[in-house]
């Protein structure tokens, strides 16, 4: 089976208490595509500011109450309306928030992955809304009355597969921190993760490979006869840029050279016998890395899949999506 990450809302509380708030929210609020923020999913209570700030305000209509002085009693009313009137506002600022996963980049296991999220808010507008997984990963943004804003979120990926963090906190103490709404919402976030790139890694050939097919540790493709340049085309190997070119005219171009193509390198799960599943794979991944880097082709194997010869962005990440995915790649 695939690994998986996923966090859940009451993993921060813990205990029977944290399992008994995860199915309650699960039950008000279940995942969906898209959230609108309403009466049902925001929740309001005070900050520990705001139950000082209450303290203080009863404290003052006791002292008001027992000296029977208008003054003191007034200042104390006076206090208690200010902090209603955060509560009012601390709703509507969070009133009408619409919020929908856009899209994540695939990264490699440890890495950091950046997933993107729409926010839009409604004709009253939001300010200091936090959204996040993690308080170190927390993005504030203001919005203007029917404006909207993209919010990418970093969360770390620990294993390989799809990485899903489950509910997501939205949360706001505008205006004066006295009181926090918030809300828990699962907008069905998941992003690839890569196997970890082995740091020091061996590398093997497919048996038919190491019997003359073409195995080569400098496969750098024809690049003994110049032929000339070419516009540049996303996804071709750094190592093919004519940089003197583009330091003089500031655009990209491909160099061109009239050897043809080696023979490509396959990279086979089966030559790692032996190994354990993940390293292996992690050396799988540096293998494709270092050959994308060259701009040699590859070809992978993987048991009951393979992805034929070929170079570039493409397929490169197509190769790694297998990795990503194994044993479910097929």
């Amino acid at each position: 089976m695939t690994t998986g990450i996923r966090q859940k809302s009451g993993a921060r509380i813990g205990g029977q208490l944290g399992r008994r708030i995860d199915k309650w929210v699960e039950k008000r609020l279940p995942p969906v595509e898209e959230a609108t923020l309403s009466h049902r999913a925001i929740f309001v209570l005070p900050t520990r500011w705001g139950v000082g700030f209450v303290m203080l305000a009863g404290l003052i209509l006791l002292t008001g109450i027992n000296y029977q002085n208008s003054m003191i009693l007034a200042v104390g009313f006076f206090l208690i309306s200010i902090f209603v009137v955060n509560i009012l506002i601390a709703y509507r600022n969070m009133s009408g928030l619409v919020i929908r996963f856009h899209r994540a980049a695939s990264c490699f296991a440890d890495e950091l992955a950046g997933f993107e999220f729409l926010v839009s808010a409604s004709e009253n507008g939001a300010a200091a809304v936090q959204l996040g997984w993690t308080p170190d990963s927390y993005v504030t943004l203001d919005l203007d009355q029917n404006g909207q804003r993209r919010a990418v979120i970093e969360y770390r990926c620990r294993k390989r597969g799809w990485l899903t963090p489950g509910r997501m906190l939205i949360t706001s103490t505008y205006p004066m921190g006295l009181i926090r709404a918030w809300s828990w919402q699962d907008l069905n976030a998941k992003a690839l993760v890569y196997p970890r790139p082995a740091t020091q890694p061996q590398f093997k050939w497919s048996a038919s490979l190491a019997e003359g097919e073409g195995k080569g540790d400098s496969h750098i493709v024809g690049q003994e006869d110049f032929a000339g340049l070419r516009t540049y085309v996303p996804g071709e190997p750094l190592t093919r840029i004519a940089w003197k070119k583009y330091a003089q005219q500031g655009e990209l171009y491909s160099k061109e050279f009239s050897q043809p193509e080696l023979d490509p390198d396959w990279i086979d799960f089966d030559a790692y016998q032996g190994m354990e599943t993940e390293l292996r794979l992690s050396t799988l991944c540096a293998q494709i890395l270092e050959l994308e880097q060259k701009g040699t082709p590859y070809g992978l194997r993987m048991p009951g899949w393979a992805c034929g010869p070929g170079s570039g962005l493409e397929h490169r990440n197509k190769c790694l999506t297998a990795l990503a995915k194994y044993p479910d790649h097929v």
